[in-house]
């Protein structure tokens, strides 16, 4: 009953973690426009229900000079208006002491009358304070409209545009030209800032840009420029991931969220005309005391749908773009951001959710689980919408409902599944004698289901259990397939943790192969790792199995890297997925050596090579093995690299080494006394023991003159 509990809270857990990569998924990769689509949709609903009761005209610091129907109906049309109105505007919020001017208008020369541009010109820049609007448009070869190589002749980029690093010309969005024409203008206004939005997908405006990237120089939006300006900004750094940092004499200002992107999520203040807003033709016609605007900011824009500046914002589909940018300006004055989720977060929020309503339907019927997931989402809606009103908070609303949706599907295809529990447990049962890597390789390409197969650089391993015979003749049967199931069980793991391919068992013997079928980093390296990793889990068993007066298994290991024969050996209907080759078969007899030596791991020299640097290891000898005329250069395998061993054990290696030069230069008497050195350390060390006793043979009778130095093997093990 117990483990029946278990089963099902395991099932219900990963049932929800399930659900949650399967929405992550589709969110982020497969369908990322459709979801983030709906999403937003549920964002604007939040800031509509959260401004619905802000009064109209209510922020006063922000003016905003609209070019209105009343302005047009009084000037006549917009496009006929003589440039002196702009002139004598700009010089009345001068001498009203405005603290900064915003023109959100892209002027075109006035050809017919140039002198009237030079006049509006000389008027801003007298004004010393005005912020201009540079327009990014994308290149249309059929209007003649080409992307720049060089930023226009007229204008005076330099001091309005910043550098910038390589590292962050991908976070903002490339431009391929300049729309404006009135390059004096924007040269004599104290700043400048692009007003391009970007909407969304659906092609509402949520987020801003702050910078616009144009032949890889960076230029601010304009309500941000204006922003800078007002506080005396003089340094910007994007080191903190997430953050535009902003200093005024080294005290630092104000610290921005931004996504992945670069954007800036708007608060919204309110709806149309929350700020300040006067007639243009009011403005003009002086009807408002020039000391209204004392120390104000002031924006001059248009809310007139014909002159094509009014976009989709989250509550309003014909929103003025002057307005968004004091919505813009206002965020970056008050400091109150919106912040959202991170992809992250927002998995974590999936996982969550599954995870609670799977542990709990796994349990009920499907009346109680739609009631369970209707409840459940209800509280998601309850949580979503009031982090964001009462902390500026995005959290997804759409897809942790899509999230316990799934969990329910997947938990119902579950219980209607495990009445065919019965063949998946045959299924499962046979899977394990291939790993899962050869499966996928298998099911992806079919054809590899022959006879033959390719050749391969690839490192073999072979591992078997010392006086194993023995062993087995102390136990009874059962005894002894359960110890060698929990002693294979363990290694095979290893195994397949450094993507090692598990070959065959052979009794309580392991042959196993890095490399193959997939190949997955240095499989050198990889096997030395595994082989080390299999000593050091044996000590652990070792340990348990003696507290429970079990037989105290060794192990010892052979490694070799070469090029060998892989696929599909056998007969035409019986046949194994395998190695073979010169390679595989000096691994073998690597794995026997390990007796000559009392070592447990030895590799050869092909091994030690292509692990290069990464390992630590003793050169042990020139050795050849039966079937071989060739000798090898083989090693003991320590340690790895990154791991390091203990200074005991380095001293040891030190000093073996002195003693195997002099063995290899024929200084009997001097290489024996330090390998008695070795022994005083480590009385334990197997290759010591094993050149003492070739020394004390070499003593006695002198090899010949022309010996090489080669140790030949008489067995294969």
């Amino acid at each position: 009953m117990k483990s029946k509990l278990v089963h099902k809270l395991l099932a219900g857990v990963i049932t929800g973690v399930a659900a949650a990569v399967i929405v992550w998924l589709l969110a982020n990769l497969i369908l990322p426009d459709l979801f983030s689509s709906f999403e937003a949709r549920t964002y604007d609903h939040r800031v509509t229900l959260d401004i619905q009761d802000v009064p109209s005209q209510s922020i006063d610091d922000i003016v905003i000079i609209d070019i209105d129907g009343r302005s047009e109906s009084e000037l006549g049309r917009f496009a006929q208006w003589p440039r002196s109105y702009f002139t004598q505007v700009v010089e009345y919020l001068d001498e009203g002491g405005a603290a900064i001017i915003g023109l959100d208008i892209i002027f075109v020369k006035d050809k017919r009358n140039p002198e009237t541009d030079q006049e509006f010109v000389r008027a801003v820049a007298n004004a010393g304070n005005v912020v201009n609007a540079l327009y990014f448009e994308q290149e249309d070869s059929l209007s003649w409209r080409y992307k720049m190589m060089t930023p226009p002749q007229e204008f005076e980029w330099e001091k309005f545009a910043r550098d910038l690093p390589t590292e962050y010309r991908e976070l903002f969005p490339e431009n391929d030209r300049i729309g404006n024409d009135f390059f004096k203008l924007l040269n004599a206004g104290y700043a400048l800032g692009h007003v391009n939005f970007r909407g969304d997908i659906d092609g509402v405006v949520r987020k801003i840009h702050l910078f616009g990237n144009f032949l890889d120089h960076s230029y601010p939006s304009f309500a941000f420029r204006m922003f800078t300006t007002l506080t005396g900004v003089d340094k910007i750094d994007f080191e903190q991931k997430g953050l535009v940092r902003l200093f005024s004499e080294g005290q630092l200002v104000q610290e921005i969220p931004i996504d992945e992107n670069g954007n800036m999520l708007i608060n919204w203040a309110g709806n149309f005309q929350t700020f300040r807003f006067v007639s243009f033709y009011d403005v003009l016609k002086q009807r408002i005391p020039k000391e209204y605007f004392q120390d104000k900011v002031v924006l001059v824009g248009t809310s007139l749908p014909g002159l094509f500046d009014l976009r989709s914002a989250p509550f309003n589909p014909d929103f003025p773009g002057v307005e968004i940018h004091a919505n813009i300006l206002y965020t970056l004055l008050t400091g109150d951001f919106v912040q959202k989720t991170s992809s992250l977060q927002s998995f974590l929020i999936y996982a969550v959710a599954g995870i609670i309503v799977g542990i709990i339907i796994i349990f009920l019927s499907p009346l109680w689980s739609i009631i369970v997931v209707l409840v459940f989402s209800v509280i998601n809606i309850f949580i979503a919408y009031n982090l964001h009103w009462e902390g500026n908070f995005w959290m997804p609303v759409i897809n942790p409902m899509i999230t316990l949706l799934v969990t329910f599907s997947l938990i119902y295809i579950y219980k209607y599944n495990t009445e065919e529990k019965g063949k998946r447990f045959i299924k499962e049962t046979f899977s394990h004698f291939v790993t899962h890597s050869v499966v996928e390789e298998l099911l992806a390409n079919p054809e590899k289901i022959k006879l033959g197969g390719e050749r391969k650089n690839c490192t073999v391993m072979f591992s078997d259990v010392a006086g194993f015979t023995t062993i087995s003749e102390q136990l009874t049967p059962e005894a002894l397939v359960k110890l060698l199931n929990d002693y294979l069980t363990e290694m095979t793991n290893i195994i397949f943790k450094y993507d090692g391919m598990l070959d065959k068992y052979e009794g309580d013997a392991i042959m196993a192969v890095f490399g193959a079928p997939l190949e997955h980093g240095n499989h050198a390296v990889q096997a030395c790792a595994a082989a080390l990793m299999m000593q050091t889990q044996l000590v652990k068993l070792r340990e348990l199995w003696g507290k429970q007066n079990r037989p105290q298994l060794e192990a010892r290991c052979g490694l070799n890297t070469g090029d060998m024969v892989v696929g599909n050996m056998g007969s035409e209907t019986r046949f194994d997925y395998t190695v073979m080759g010169d390679a595989v078969n000096l691994g073998s007899r690597l794995e026997a050596a390990n007796k000559e030596y009392g070592t447990s791991i030895l590799i050869g020299v092909n091994t030690f090579t292509k692990a290069g640097d990464q390992i630590i290891t003793r050169e042990l000898d020139l050795l050849r093995v039966m079937g071989k005329n060739e000798p090898v250069r083989v090693y003991e395998l320590v340690g790895l690299k990154e791991e390091g061993i203990p200074d005991k054990k380095q001293q040891v290696l030190d000093i073996f080494r002195e003693g195997y030069e002099n063995y290899r230069a024929k200084n009997w008497q001097n290489a024996k006394n330090y390998f008695d050195q070795v022994l005083a350390i480590d009385r334990t060390d197997g290759p010591s023991k094993t050149y003492i006793n070739r020394c004390d043979k070499f003593i006695a009778n002198p090899p010949a003159e022309d010996w090489d130095g080669v140790y030949t093997m008489l067995r294969k093990g």
